[in-house]
C-alpha cells in the first residue's frame, strides 16, 4: 500500500485574522494510522475540516490519492471520493437495531426508486457481519442501538463508517468518556481498520496515543511542531514546554 493518501502543501486557514493553520505541509501514507495531538486551539480540528471540505483554506493545496484536488470539490463529492469522518459524539439511530443501522449505511445508490425497491443480498449480509467481527458487535446485531454502552455506540458508528468503504477515515477523539477496557478495544479496532485504510485520529488521551500510535504529529498555534514516534515527540523539549508540560501528562490514565 505504498504511496500517499493525502498531501497538504502550504495550507493556511485564516479566521478574521487568526491563523488556525499557518502554511502547513502534511501528508499521510496509504495504510497508515496517524495520531494528531496538540493543545486546544492548535489547529487539529481545522486540519480535519480542510481535508473533508468543511473549511476552505485561504491558500495552499490538498491532493487526495494520486491527483484529486479536493479543494475544488464540495463536501459530499469529497466523501464520495473516499474520505469519511467520525465526530466525537456518535451519530446513530437509537430506535433502530444495530443491524438496521448498518443496513442504512451500506454503500449503494441513493435514488428514490433504488431505495424503495432495494433488497439486501448475501454479499451485503456478509459485508455487515464481517464489519461486526472487526468492531466486536456481532452479538448485539439485533439489539436496539440506543441500549448500547457508550463505547459500543462509538464502535457502531465506526462500523457504519467503514462499511461505506472509505480510503481515508478521519476520527475525532474516539475514546472520550470510555472506560479503560473500552479504550483498549478502540485502539485495537483502529489498528485493524488501518490494515486496509488510512486513519487519522485526533486525540487528547496521551496514554491511548502512547499505546497505539506508530507516528504522531504535534500541532501548535496552527503549525506542525514535531513529528515522529510517540517516544520521540514526548521527549522533544519544545513539545514538553508547549503541550505535555501544560497538562498532557495528566491525561496518561492507565489503560486496563
Amino acid at each position: 500500500m505504498a504511496g500517499t493518501i493525502v498531501y497538504m502543501e502550504d495550507v493556511t486557514v485564516d479566521f478574521s485574522g487568526f491563523k488556525a493553520l499557518n502554511r502547513v505541509n502534511f501528508f499521510i501514507d496509504k495504510g497508515e494510522l496517524r495520531f494528531l495531538i496538540g493543545p486546544n486551539g492548535a489547529g487539529k480540528t481545522t486540519l480535519l475540516d480542510v481535508i473533508c471540505g468543511k473549511v476552505r483554506p485561504e491558500k495552499g493545496r490538498v491532493v487526495f490519492g494520486d491527483d484529486t484536488d479536493i479543494l475544488r470539490l464540495s463536501e459530499h463529492r469529497i466523501a464520495r471520493c473516499g474520505i469519511s469522518r467520525k465526530f466525537q459524539t456518535p451519530s446513530i439511530f437509537a430506535n433502530l437495531t444495530v443491524f438496521e443501522n448498518m443496513e442504512l449505511s451500506l454503500k449503494r445508490k441513493r435514488g428514490i426508486f433504488s431505495s424503495l425497491f432495494y433488497t439486501m443480498n448475501s454479499k451485503d449480509m456478509h459485508k455487515i457481519f464481517s464489519t461486526f467481527e472487526v468492531v466486536g458487535l456481532k452479538g448485539e446485531a439485533h439489539q436496539k442501538a440506543g441500549s448500547l454502552s457508550h463505547g459500543q455506540k462509538q464502535w457502531l458508528e465506526l462500523a457504519m463508517t467503514i462499511i461505506q468503504e472509505p480510503m481515508l477515515l478521519l476520527v475525532d477523539e474516539p475514546v472520550a468518556g470510555m472506560t479503560g477496557k473500552e479504550r483498549s478495544r478502540t485502539g485495537e479496532i483502529l489498528m485493524e481498520i488501518a490494515k486496509e485504510k488510512s486513519v487519522l485520529v485526533v486525540e487528547h488521551d496521551m496514554n491511548f496515543v502512547r499505546h497505539f500510535a506508530r507516528k504522531v504529529t504535534v500541532l501548535h498555534e496552527g503549525g506542525i511542531l514535531c513529528e515522529g514516534t510517540f517516544e520521540h515527540v514526548k521527549n522533544d523539549p519544545v513539545v514538553i514546554d508547549v503541550y505535555l508540560g501544560r497538562g498532557g501528562e495528566e491525561k496518561e490514565d492507565a489503560l486496563s
